[in-house]
């Protein structure tokens, strides 16, 4: 587990004070996860933040009748952070599902005790709340981009700017995503490449 953490210290800026390094070595586990692997189960209530070492996991949002929809993608590289926002901030049980879609190591971090150490750290909060801006940025480009554009164009779309979610996720998740069937992900992915 060493290598796990020191490989999620070499994903991080470095910072000046090297309390930081302290204060989150014992506030985080490293947890290795296979596929499938449900890191925030629906109606959870637990307040940790996650970080992706490595892998890929999806959200999906569980509606009323049961049914699972992806909304987000996350990997060592894109919006590697996630955590269940409504319990955060509407201290409301999940409405979410958090999953592994391959073998993956995340960092799980005790949010409430991290986050009184960080309004303490201004370089540390810089930080935060630049990954937090660039998530909201992010899933704001894919939400108007969805709304406003046909699925044919959206797919181009997302190709142009995030090809790399179609080697890393299954179809399944990526036509959730899109709000489409996979068998019409896949038509238009062939009349994409024709």
């Amino acid at each position: 587990m060493q290598n796990y953490y020191e490989k999620l210290i070499g994903l991080l800026p470095k910072f000046e004070n090297k309390e930081f390094y302290d204060i989150l070595s014992q506030c985080t586990e490293i947890e290795v996860v296979e596929k499938g692997h449900c890191l925030i189960n629906f109606q959870s209530s637990a307040k940790k933040l996650f970080m992706v070492i490595e892998g890929a996991v999806i959200t999906d949002f569980v509606g009323s009748n049961g049914e699972k929809r992806t909304i987000m993608f996350h990997t060592e590289q894109f919006c590697p952070f996630f955590k269940s926002y409504d319990v955060f901030f509407q201290h409301k049980h999940s409405c979410y599902e958090v999953r592994a879609t391959e073998h993956t190591v995340v960092a799980v971090i005790d949010f409430e005790y991290f986050y009184q150490y960080i309004l303490q750290d201004i370089e540390v909060l810089r930080f935060y709340t630049h990954a937090t801006e660039q998530l909201f940025l992010i899933t704001e480009q894919l939400r108007n981009n969805q709304l406003t554009l046909t699925s044919e164009e959206y797919l181009e779309w997302l190709y142009e700017h995030f090809a790399f979610l179609f080697g890393r996720f299954p179809a399944q998740n990526i036509a959730s995503f899109m709000g489409i069937t996979p068998v019409w992900l896949s038509k238009l992915k062939a009349k994409l490449f024709s």
